[in-house]
Parts: structure tokens; sequence; C-alpha cells
């Protein structure tokens, strides 16, 4: 049986482990990186960055208020980066090389494991502009849908 451990508890140990060029795995928890990634479901594999990160990477960091967080790169803006969760339409500005611990290496899901550098992730990285638009639009239809069954069912 495995026991749930909070990320506070556990930071210092895969700082060590990622500067020692291991790797850490850990259950992904939250709906930020969905459809790619499942909340308690799916498990993601850290390792240390070697080099720069470019867009589409996706580090493990630690906002400024403590949080830590798993998001993918849009933009590099010099020596920061711009930061946005696969299910979120917001951006995160001006996160610092110095607040990334690690950087995602692989997802395993259902028993199957898929790298950074299979050829179908890759692939959904890029068509990950045009599944934003489709699920954009997808989800305001829908919401316009409830919204005016919701207003006749008032009447």
């Amino acid at each position: 049986m495995s026991e749930r451990i909070s990320l506070d508890e556990m930071a210092p140990l895969i700082r060590e482990t990622l500067e020692n060029d291991g790797s850490v795995t850990f259950v992904s928890v939250g709906s930020s990186m969905m459809p790619m990634l499942r909340n308690r479901r799916d498990t993601v594999t850290l390792v240390k960055p070697h080099g720069d990160l470019k867009a589409g990477d996706i580090p493990f960091y630690q906002r400024d208020n403590g949080q830590y967080v798993l998001h993918r790169i849009v933009y590099v803006n010099g020596d920061t980066y711009v930061m946005r969760g696969d299910n979120h339409w917001y951006n995160e500005y001006n996160i610092r090389q110095d607040q990334i611990i690690g950087v995602l290496a692989s997802f395993e899901r259902n028993g199957k494991k898929y790298s950074v550098d299979d050829r179908s992730y890759r692939l959904y990285v890029r068509f990950l502009p045009v599944i934003r638009y489709i699920r954009r639009y997808y989800y305001g239809f829908k919401s316009l849908v409830y919204n005016f069954l919701k207003f006749l069912t008032k009447r």
C-alpha cells in the first residue's frame, strides 16, 4: 500500500535526486494538464533539465507562493518563461530558471509509458494549438446551449 506524502515534505529529496542525475516518478495531481495527464491516474517521471528549455517542454517548478506546478512552456522570454497548463486558457508569466526543479521525461497511463521523445507525443505537442482552438469553441458552444436550456426551464 502506498502512502500519500505532500510535495513540501518530498521537495528536498526530489531536488537532491534530480541534482545527482537521477529521476523521480510520482502520481500527477490536478486537472491543469488534461487531457494529457489525468488527475491521480497517471504517473510522471522527471529528470534534471539539461541545457536550455524550449517551448513545448513541461517543467516542474515552484511558484513564489510555494506551490508546485507542472505546466508547459508556451514562450521563452529571454531569461524567463511563459507557462500554461494544457487545460488552462491563461498564461503564467515570469517563471525564472531558478524556480525550475525538473522537467518531464515521460508519463505512464494504463501501464503504457510515453516518452517526450516518442513520435506520438511530439505530434500531440505540434497540434496542441489546433486542439486548444477546437476545445475552446466546443466548450463555448456547450456553455451557450447549457445557458439557453437553463433559461428555457426557468419559464
